[in-house]
């Protein structure tokens, strides 16, 4: 079942619009917004019971090419656990480095490969996420798109259900969804 909380939804809204905050030291930026998001989608999304990371004990984020989260993703999701799965980020230079994931975020140093890897994970159970133009309407689950400072979500639900992805309707309730819808 998937999870999510009338305060977790608060907490994505927030999150989503914290990049005004006016707090010297304390203003968050847009890649540490961003790092709470991936880590907050697991509790909106539902994989299916035979992911490979799953039967491992792991829920692994994978950031695939250049990292723009530098420490704001590890400290983020430092010591957490995931429906009893620990939380493991790793960081991938190509496709053949990639392994089982829960959630793939697509660096833009990819933007030249993305069709080749939106091919490669075709049929697994991954959450691929990238903030480059028209990402989501290109096949892609989830891009974060920059709306003046906030945060903002384009899904395509197509993508996500041809993944055997669920997505809860509070998550959707946050986003633009693109694409051609899931079929069925």
């Amino acid at each position: 079942m998937v999870k999510g909380t009338p305060k977790a939804v608060a907490w994505l809204l927030l999150a989503g619009s914290m990049l005004g905050a006016e707090s010297d030291p304390g203003v968050i930026g847009e890649y540490h917004v961003k790092a709470a998001f991936l880590y907050n989608f697991a509790k909106y999304v539902q994989w299916p019971a035979d992911a490979p990371t799953a039967r491992a004990g792991m829920f692994v984020i994978t950031i695939l090419g250049n990292d723009p989260f530098g420490p704001s993703l590890d400290e983020i999701l430092k010591g957490n656990v995931i429906d009893r799965l620990k939380v493991v980020v790793r960081r991938a230079g190509s496709t053949e480095d990639l392994g089982a994931s829960h959630i793939v975020f697509i660096s833009d140093s990819q933007r030249g490969q993305l069709p080749e890897i939106l091919k490669r994970l075709e049929g697994t159970p991954t959450l691929t996420v990238a903030e480059m133009d028209h990402f989501a309407e290109r096949g892609g689950v989830i891009r974060f798109r920059m709306d003046g400072d906030r945060v903002r979500l384009d899904i395509n639900t197509g993508a996500a259900a041809r993944a055997r992805l669920k997505i809860s309707s509070e998550l959707l309730k946050l986003a633009r969804i693109v694409g051609p819808a899931a079929e069925g």
